[in-house]
């Protein structure tokens, strides 16, 4: 079941007006279950945060934020269950709570000037041998204190393998042993374009080009890397169809330029390779981005606006996810697209004199 659910977040109260005071804006404090995750059929292991969304009639929230007891919760169970295409359940798999993201590689924001807690960070991590596209997945949650049980469900957009088939995330390109970048033609609406095939249980896709170069101080010899992504392109499909990620060759180099801007003083650029990123999200990421993106350019944007989630439960909400990734590392940019960044106007001023060698 999905829903669309209104979920406010009060930072605090901020003044008071003359108008008769009958309203309460504030209710009495309850548990209020918040999820999020994104499971990639790649990675070794998934992290999901479960945590409190609060509000007291009694408390400051900013306060409130302050304190890590006020944002998790002391005592929960969480599984992934997994069914097959007729709903048969084939398997649990309970989630290890994770009390300091940070020892895993995943530290928390900075406090900030409102000195919002960042210690502890807490999590639950899923380690699984195989996420099929073909089986559903529930997270259940149970509150040992309160007996609430709370859940989703989603269905796995796997990576596929470089084989051109119905079910595999297959792009054409990335089978190329030497894929060379050329987009140095500008006239004529010259295009870019990655084609290629959605893997099962696909909704939306989105390429992201990855420039690296190299920044060469002439006095010293330092060399500083640096890097840019550049989302070229979105398409939005029904799980396995042909997709098509296609932008203008012009677009390249005002992004350049917007990038990493004039270089330096006594400072020359080398082109390094580029790494090229395709993402595919399931219908639950379309659906949750598609709202936010449609709520936030209207013009009752700074609005209290409903908010995706599929999460079930009367005090639950949130977004539990999966996307896949294609990936091609070092794709070099050809002679003469190299030659167009030197002189193009727009991109002369980056002061690119070469390809790195190493």
């Amino acid at each position: 079941m999905k829903k669309i659910i209104y979920l406010i977040l009060v930072a605090g109260i901020l003044g008071t007006t003359s108008c008769k005071e009958d309203f309460e804006i504030a209710a009495p404090y309850q548990d209020i279950m918040v999820a999020y995750g994104m499971l990639n059929s790649a990675d070794t292991a998934h992290y999901i945060r479960i945590q409190k969304a609060f509000l007291d009639n009694n408390k400051s929230s900013i306060d409130m934020a302050k304190e890590p007891d006020s944002s998790y919760f002391k005592n929960l169970d969480v599984v992934i269950k997994e069914y097959n295409d007729n709903n048969t359940f084939r398997r649990s798999v309970s989630l290890e709570f994770i009390q300091d993201m940070s020892a895993q590689g995943y530290p928390k924001d900075a406090a900030g000037s409102q000195g919002f807690f960042n210690n502890p960070s807490k999590a639950y991590k899923l380690k699984i041998d195989s996420l099929n596209p073909y089986y559903k997945y529930r997270l259940v949650v149970k509150n040992n204190n309160t007996g609430a049980v709370d859940s989703s469900h989603f269905f796995m957009v796997v990576n596929g393998a470089r084989s051109k088939n119905a079910q595999n995330f297959y792009i054409d390109d990335f089978t190329k042993g030497d894929l060379k970048l050329s987009f140095a033609r500008t006239a004529f609406q010259a295009k870019y374009t990655l084609y290629g095939t959605t893997p099962r249980n696909a909704r939306m896709i989105e390429g992201i080009l990855r420039f690296n170069i190299v920044e060469v101080n002439i006095g010293t010899g330092e060399r500083k890397r640096r890097s840019a992504d550049y989302t070229f392109a979105k398409d939005v499909k029904n799980g396995s169809q042909e997709f098509k990620l296609e932008t203008l060759n012009t677009g390249f180099y005002g992004f350049l330029y917007d990038a990493f801007g004039p270089a330096p003083a006594n400072t020359q650029r080398l082109i390094d390779s580029c790494d090229i990123f395709v993402y595919a999200g399931s219908n639950e990421l379309y659906t949750y981005t598609n709202i936010a993106q449609v709520q936030n350019s209207s013009l009752l944007g700074d609005q209290i606006k409903p908010i995706y989630s599929n999460m079930i439960g009367s005090n639950a909400y949130g977004i539990i996810a999966s996307r896949a990734l294609a990936t091609y590392r070092n794709a070099a940019i050809d002679e003469v697209t190299l030659d167009s960044i030197k002189l193009n106007s727009i991109t002369k001023s980056l002061n690119i004199v070469g390809r790195t060698t190493d």
